[in-house]
């Protein structure tokens, strides 16, 4: 399941994510011939596919071909395994968001005896593909958010191109932003990252990254508070400069820098305006 609010776009056919899954029996390797063809087709004779959907593994098998399913991890320690019941044909194993990255082996075990494997990669490539002030995109922001809170927040688009699901923890701003992310954010574990699932305006424990996905996180900090925007006007002068962090729950933690623009139009007034840092 993805989050409506966040998702901008989802790739149709999230069995892309494992299109270049082998077998580790010969003559099991996939046929297809790459092109835009983003299943996992010929995976095996026995584990016909392996998709990622969200947080989830859904595996497709030959029928009555295993009674076990065992998922190894990158280590070689046993992450799943499950029971195949007579007649079953489909199955899937919760993946989450902080499982380790790297290469996975299914195995396909019938009478204690493994009869096929199959290698998958689950590794999350998350990249910022675009840093907006709310104000200027008020449409972009969640339902019932208030003229104060467009006015402060910003919206950042997150992709994640890898193969694995990951979650976002936490937003900081840093420099001479109008109200740069408090030290006791980190004391206290808050994430600075608007909840879309509480009606309250809490701070999410984590946002979903689903692999394939397009995500919009919104900050929940204030980070471009009008109120401290006149005084960084006197304080800083024209030219400024910001860092934006993410961090999630598998140690990727992106970093980004920007220029910020303040220009007094006003005694009582001052406006901003933002680049990427060449």
């Amino acid at each position: 399941m993805t989050n409506k609010q966040n998702t901008i776009h989802r790739r149709t056919a999230l069995g892309s994510i494992l299109a270049g899954i082998t077998t580790g029996l010969a003559g099991c390797t996939s046929s297809g011939d790459g092109g835009d063809d983003r299943s996992a087709d010929g995976a095996g004779d026995v584990i016909q596919s392996v998709d990622v959907d969200g947080l989830e593994l859904v595996i497709e098998l030959e029928r009555d071909a295993i009674d076990q399913l065992n998922v190894v991890d990158p280590s070689g320690e046993l992450f799943a395994k499950r029971a195949i019941e007579s007649g079953v044909s489909h199955t899937t194993i919760e993946v989450g968001t902080d499982y380790p990255p790297g290469e996975y082996e299914l195995l396909g075990i019938n009478d204690d005896e493994t009869v096929e494997t199959v290698q998958v990669s689950l590794e999350p490539d998350l990249e910022l593909t675009e840093f907006r002030l709310a104000r200027e995109y008020p449409e972009e922001m969640y339902e019932g958010a208030s003229d104060f809170r467009t006015e402060s927040e910003a919206i950042l688009s997150v992709t994640n191109r890898g193969t694995g699901p990951t979650a976002a923890t936490a937003l900081r701003f840093e420099g001479d932003v109008p109200f740069p992310s408090p030290e006791s954010y980190d004391e206290a574990g808050e994430s600075g990252i608007y909840d879309p699932e509480n009606d309250f305006g809490s701070d999410a424990e984590a946002v979903n990254l689903h692999a394939g996905e397009t995500v919009l996180i919104y900050s929940n900090a204030l980070p471009f508070s009008s109120v401290n925007t006149r005084s960084k006007c006197d304080s800083v002068g024209q030219d400024g400069q910001f860092t934006v962090r993410l961090s999630t729950s598998h140690d990727i933690n992106l970093a980004f820098d920007y220029v910020i623009h303040y220009f007094a139009t006003a005694p009582d007034d001052c406006e901003i305006e933002i680049e990427r840092s060449s």
